[in-house]
């Protein structure tokens, strides 16, 4: 596995498991995606093997460092530093089978927001381009609901933070339960979270959103022997097969009808379409 350490603040944290290769670049089919201009398309190539992994350089325009040393290629050891283009340093970490169950606690730590089990925003943004690369190379549909959790300021205000915690962790559990093993669901921002629905036309994805809405709006939460209301604005947008667009123009069209959510009263889904 590959652990970011050093490099933009988005990407420090993020893992990169190594099954049998990863693809390491700049390209949309890398594995470990390095967003940085010194990075090339096909950076460096690594294989693993039976004593921990081969890192082979693809003539890349920047070179491959292990440990201050530029290679070509060359066997990592545990703990060894890889630096590709000018910032990103990934540490290299090989564990055996017995040490599984702490390599996905590693992994967890990694990726994961530590209140909310949700993905962290680095990682799901990863992950959003990558799957928006894939639909649109297979003709897939794609959905992106971005969610914003209304008057969550004022909950911490007159609750206190500890509530407001609260308010989080179960949003999050009654999202996890409406959704499919192979749908994303991420923490963006403090009360934001977004969530990617793979192979997912427009009207499923309005459905699955508005039971979310309406399973968040039920939530029983009591502070001092009163109800917290908790509801949730949602923007909805849709990438339909055959469609070529980015993750960005995804993303702010699903920002905008999530604004548009917000203006017209919250506490409702609005769907926008690309364009």
């Amino acid at each position: 596995m590959l652990l970011v350490v050093g490099g933009p603040r988005t990407s420090i944290g993020r893992a990169y498991q190594l099954d049998k290769e990863l693809l390491i670049g700049r390209a949309g089919e890398a594995d470990a995606w390095l967003d940085e201009e010194g990075v090339s398309r096909k950076h460096a190539r690594l294989v693993r093997t039976a004593e921990g992994g081969q890192l082979i350089d693809l003539s890349s325009r920047n070179g491959t460092w292990v440990n201050g040393t530029r290679i070509t290629q060359t066997e990592l050891k545990e703990g060894d530093l890889v630096q590709i283009g000018a910032s990103h340093i990934l540490r290299f970490v090989f564990q055996d089978q017995l040490d599984e169950a702490a390599h996905r606690m590693l992994v967890d730590n990694a990726i994961r927001d530590s209140l909310t089990g949700a993905y962290n925003r680095g990682y799901f943004f990863d992950l959003l381009r990558k799957d928006v690369s894939s639909a649109i190379r297979h003709k897939q549909h794609l959905s992106l609901a971005m969610m914003d959790l209304d008057s969550f300021k004022q909950i911490n205000d007159k609750n206190g933070h500890a509530m407001g915690d609260l308010v989080l962790r179960h949003f999050s559990r009654a999202v996890g339960t409406l959704i499919r093993s192979e749908d994303t669901f991420g923490r963006v921002g403090g009360e934001e979270f977004a969530l990617i629905l793979r192979q997912c036309p427009e009207d499923e994805a309005q459905r699955v959103t508005e039971r979310i809405r309406q399973s968040v709006e039920q939530l029983d939460l009591m502070h001092s022997d009163q109800r917290v209301v908790v509801t949730v604005s949602i923007g909805v947008t849709s990438l339909t097969a055959g469609t070529a667009t980015g993750d960005v123009q995804l993303l702010e069209t699903a920002d905008k009808a999530l604004y548009s959510a917000k203006n017209q009263g919250r506490n409702r889904v609005v769907y926008q379409a690309l364009g």
